[in-house]
């Protein structure tokens, strides 16, 4: 595929949401109480079925996935806790409610520990149980949501990598100067994405001059450092150019693009090395980097030139939801960073260089 063909905007992926569930699952061992919950919910317009226990309760569920559970603590058998820990973890829109005829704040604190909409405490009246569905509702309607934007991001990552890797699977990249006519070119519908590289690679090199790196470990860093948001460009506009901070999810999705830019070149002989550094550049010195959560001497000292000299070119320039900082702010940042996100050393030679230029 010629690389021209890669430098537009990709259309949005539909993502129809399906319609919302009013279904509640009632959970009691009591047939008196649960008779009676059931009659309050469908008064109310929900569709509901019960379970006198835990085990019971899964199998209902196998059949459908209620937007609404509502699971008595105390039964006999696996209690209600149990079941909501379980329910959580495989049907994780499923917005669950516990009730419990004793007022036990350890069951509460573990509870919301499982993700617990609502705690109720027995007796509890119709419009305490209508309040606490219609919240259960609100939530599971949001986790729906959820999903489904997070499928439609996956879907559209998914064809922009495989677009990517078609292209790149067709070139000759066996100089650097193939490599710069190659992100040129990618990187064609992404405003300064070529210059942040080129930028990049400049600083990461002249930091690895100051480390004594030989010719050849410069050639990985300066390859490296080009080629470290090469996963972004399969990344949808919609998280690129979000004008606000990305969202927990968000940030999730967002997370694939340093393997899925190491991926796209780890065929390609003269990249090896490099792409071996964009896989781990946002891995960090404490341990909560990712995709692995290496830490300390696991972490490259060329990865964490490159994400060094990244972080303050990207802090230095404008982004869509803020101004660029100055270059004494973006330093104080690295310092207040150093030891934890960046590489102490790494940090003070960036310092230096930025100091003499």
């Amino acid at each position: 595929m010629p690389l021209d063909e890669l430098a537009f905007q990709m259309p949005p992926v539909p993502a129809p949401v399906p319609p919302l569930s009013r279904s509640v699952l009632v959970v009691d061992d009591e047939n008196g109480v649960r008779d009676l919950m059931s009659r309050w919910l469908q008064a109310g317009g929900y569709s509901v079925a019960s379970a006198s226990g835990a085990d019971e309760a899964l199998g209902v569920i196998q059949n459908f996935a209620p937007a609404v559970a509502l699971c008595d603590i105390r039964m006999p058998g696996r209690d209600g806790l149990w079941l909501a820990q379980r329910i959580r973890q495989q049907y994780p829109e499923t917005a669950v409610i516990i009730a419990s005829g004793v007022h036990d704040p350890q069951d509460a604190a573990l509870a919301v520990q499982d993700g617990v909409v609502d705690c109720l405490t027995k007796p509890f009246g119709r419009e305490r149980l209508r309040d606490a569905v219609v919240r259960a509702m609100e939530w599971h309607r949001t986790a729906k949501e959820s999903r489904c934007w997070r499928d439609r991001l996956e879907t559209e990552i998914d064809l922009r990598q495989a677009r990517l890797a078609d292209a790149i699977s067709g070139l000759d990249i066996d100089s650097d100067q193939a490599l710069d006519a190659m992100m040129s070119i990618l990187t064609l519908g992404h405003k300064d994405a070529f210059a942040h590289a080129r930028r990049v690679a400049a600083l990461a090199e002249s930091m690895g001059q100051v480390f004594g790196f030989a010719d050849d470990d410069l050639a990985v860093i300066r390859r490296a450092a080009m080629l470290h948001d090469l996963g972004k460009l399969a990344m949808p506009d919609a998280l690129l150019r979000k004008p606000a901070p990305l969202g927990s999810d968000e940030q999730a999705v967002m997370r694939r693009y340093t393997r899925i830019g190491a991926d796209l070149i780890a065929d390609v002989p003269f990249l090896e090395e490099a792409a071996a550094i964009v896989a781990v550049m946002q891995e960090r010195p404490d341990g909560n980097g990712y995709p692995a959560a290496l830490a300390g001497d696991d972490v490259p000292v060329i990865a964490q030139i490159v994400s060094a000299a990244d972080a303050y070119d990207t802090m230095t320039r404008p982004r869509v939801f803020r101004e660029a900082l100055t270059t004494s702010d973006a330093l104080l940042e690295l310092d207040r960073c150093s030891g934890t996100q960046f590489d102490a050393q790494v940090v003070r030679v960036l310092k230096r260089l930025v100091a003499t230029h």
